[in-house]
C-alpha cells in the first residue's frame, strides 16, 4: 500500500514538473519546479512523511496557472 501512495505522489510531483515546464511566466515555473523539487525529495528521503507531501501536492496541483491570472487581471 505504501509503494501505491508513493507512486501516485511521485506521478503526482512529474505532472507538476511538466505543468512547470509549459509555463510561461518564469516567477511561476520556478516556484512550480520548487514545489515539485521539495514533493520529490520529501517521497525520496522522507521514509513515508504524507502529513507533509499530500497536503503540499493538493496545494500545488490546484493553484492556476500563469495565464489564468493574467486574464483575471484585465
Amino acid at each position: 500500500m505504501v509503494w501505491l501512495i508513493d507512486l501516485v505522489l511521485v506521478l503526482a510531483g512529474l505532472t507538476l514538473w511538466s505543468r512547470a515546464s509549459t509555463e510561461s511566466d518564469e516567477a511561476w515555473s520556478l516556484f512550480l519546479y520548487s514545489i515539485a523539487f521539495l514533493d520529490l525529495g520529501f517521497i525520496a528521503f522522507g521514509n513515508g512523511q504524507l502529513l507533509i507531501e499530500v497536503p503540499l501536492l493538493a496545494l500545488a496541483l490546484v493553484l492556476p496557472s500563469a495565464a489564468s491570472l493574467e486574464q483575471r487581471r484585465r
